[in-house]
């Protein structure tokens, strides 16, 4: 076991079984794909990236199984198993490609606006390229280090990373792993807000994770951890309106994607890589191929060039300008955008909700308000190069009198 110090949550274990995937060169690949995109343009201390937070969900995975054995008195979840869960947690984005999900909007720039044709998955495509990796790259050593645990371990990582668990002993390394509350956003929001500067992530992650329990194929929190759950859920609603979704990391992360969409465009970087030639997918790469890309290169590593409306773009506003905005792209060549943000703190159904267990189960919104209350975060940022101010100003015109 090797013991790793960590900002977030003191030191990590990496257990024997874990190490060499650890030490492997495609694993080694995330210390340099940035966490947040171009984020770090506004938050300077947000340099972090997919490696760290990959040994921080891992560890989150192993904690979750421990105290869910605990509380449920589950037989299957030992030791072994519980670093078979980690596992899913350490490689659950080994298929990011640079600046991580600001890439998928790239491929669908690329798409919408330049015209390509290429097969993926928006924000899951890292989920298919993992998969392929673990297949092609990390096989063998998963089955030698795990085969007495499953009858087929790489199976039962893919089948965990593609959301379809076969058997009890998959659904809750699913749970643990993606879930509204999970050990993927457990640490991404502690570790987010840690290198931003901020407090809106953080929440009391020792208490919440002893509240665990596995119940009629659910995981669910005891009912004392409600409050807990919803300090939980108002964090990650914080973080998207006053970090993931500020308007000046949008600005930027969309000139990055639509910069590399023209370089996919230009044939100078294959949108899907092959898994043989992804040890070339990392930031610093993308960076050094940009610069030569105008003028998205100046904007991205000099912040120089570009501006936005200084109004976000809301409600029907959105929808409104929507398809102008679109043809604008393709008119200018990609120098005038509309760049959305659109996620949901929480959103619940019968069979995606935080579960609450009080001698039954039910859906959090039974007894927390903040549940009912909560809704998706939706709106839009006009990002335009200083060459294309006068077409930019029609747009911006388009939403003001949507506004009045």
């Amino acid at each position: 076991m090797k013991l790793i110090r960590d900002p977030v949550h003191g030191y990590v274990e990496v257990r024997d079984r874990l190490l060499p995937l650890v030490s492997h060169p495609y694993f080694q690949r995330l210390r340099y794909i940035a966490q947040t995109g171009l984020a770090y343009l506004v938050y300077p201390g947000m340099t972090h990236s997919r490696f760290e937070h990959s040994l921080g969900t891992m560890h989150l995975a192993m904690d979750f199984v421990k105290y869910i054995r605990q509380n449920s008195g589950v037989d299957f979840a030992d030791q072994d198993y519980a670093e078979l869960v980690s596992l899913v947690g350490l490689l659950h984005d080994i298929g990011h490609l640079p600046f991580s999900h600001t890439y998928e909007n790239a491929l669908e720039t690329y798409e919408r606006v330049f015209g390509g044709k290429v097969e993926h998955r928006g924000r899951k495509t890292h989920v298919d390229v993992g998969i392929r990796v673990v297949q092609e790259v990390f096989a063998d050593v998963i089955d030698k280090a795990f085969s007495r645990v499953v009858s087929d371990p790489v199976k039962f990582v893919v089948d965990v990373m593609r959301e379809e668990p076969k058997d009890e002993e998959e659904r809750l390394a699913n749970l643990i792993v993606s879930n509204f509350i999970d050990a993927d956003r457990g640490d991404y929001l502690l570790r987010d807000s840690y290198h931003a500067g901020v407090e809106y992530g953080l929440y009391d992650i020792e208490r919440l994770k002893r509240f665990l329990v596995f119940v009629d194929g659910k995981l669910a929190v005891m009912r004392k951890a409600v409050p807990i759950v919803e300090h939980f859920l108002l964090a990650r609603m914080y973080m998207y309106e006053n970090v993931y979704f500020h308007s000046v990391v949008g600005m930027y992360n969309a000139v990055l994607a639509t910069g590399m969409a023209k370089m996919f465009a230009n044939r100078d970087l294959d949108p899907i890589p092959e898994v043989k030639d992804l040890l070339e997918y990392v930031d610093f790469n993308v960076l050094g191929m940009i610069r030569d890309v105008k003028p998205f290169g100046e904007g991205v590593i000099y912040r120089q060039g570009w501006k936005r409306y200084k109004r976000d773009i809301e409600g029907k506003c959105l929808d409104a300008v929507r398809e102008s905005a679109l043809e604008m792209s393709r008119e200018t060549d990609g120098l005038v955008i509309l760049h959305e943000f659109r996620d949901a703190p929480y959103k619940e159904s019968k069979s995606d909700a935080v579960f609450v267990y009080d001698e039954a189960v039910y859906e959090l919104s039974r007894v927390s308000e903040v549940a009912r209350v909560l809704s998706e975060i939706r709106k839009g940022v006009i990002v335009y190069h200083i060459s294309a101010e006068g077409k930019a100003k029609e747009l911006i015109k388009l939403a003001e009198e949507c506004k009045t």
